[in-house]
């Protein structure tokens, strides 16, 4: 998300007007410039996710019987997160950078990062030390807000 950022704070999201090349090229030599990498960059950080996510499903399945149950359905539903973001990553693209497009590529980038850390937290070894009382609806709705202020600062840019 941060890459992603970035290519955004310094209006590169169309420094490379083609997808899902960049000037019709894996490695842009000729065009290269700081917003052309921040773009490229973005590409093959998103790509490199991709991948770990697919072999995160793969070592999900190899390995389903000493997991929990659970896990390679969540395995699976990162990696839908993950091609729905690349499509719409394409279609930010192709769409010059319209701001529902964009907007939605953002909030699926944060449903992603947020479905990550439940898994991880979920694979944590839990030790409870007493009665949390609303601690957890106050941390879900915490949650809640971060999100939807994070929608909202993407719109206003």
């Amino acid at each position: 998300m941060a890459v992603g950022s970035a290519t955004r704070v310094m209006n590169a999201g169309l420094a490379c007007p083609d997808w899902p090349l960049c000037y019709g090229q894996l490695v842009p030599t000729s065009q290269m410039n700081l917003q052309v990498f921040l773009e490229w960059f973005h590409r093959m950080d998103a790509s490199l996710i991709g991948l770990m996510a697919i072999g995160l499903v793969g070592l999900c399945a190899w390995n389903r019987k000493v997991l929990p149950g659970w896990l390679p359905w969540a395995a699976v539903g990162a990696l839908f997160l993950i091609v729905v973001q690349g499509i719409l990553g394409g279609l930010t693209v192709m769409e010059l950078l319209r701001f529902d497009i964009v907007t939605a590529h953002l909030g699926t980038a944060l449903v992603f990062f947020c479905t990550l850390l439940a898994i991880a937290l979920s694979l944590m070894p839990y030790q409870p030390t007493g009665n949390t009382g609303r601690l957890p609806w106050l941390g879900l709705t915490a949650a809640g807000l971060i999100y939807v202020q994070s929608i909202l600062g993407g719109l206003v840019t």
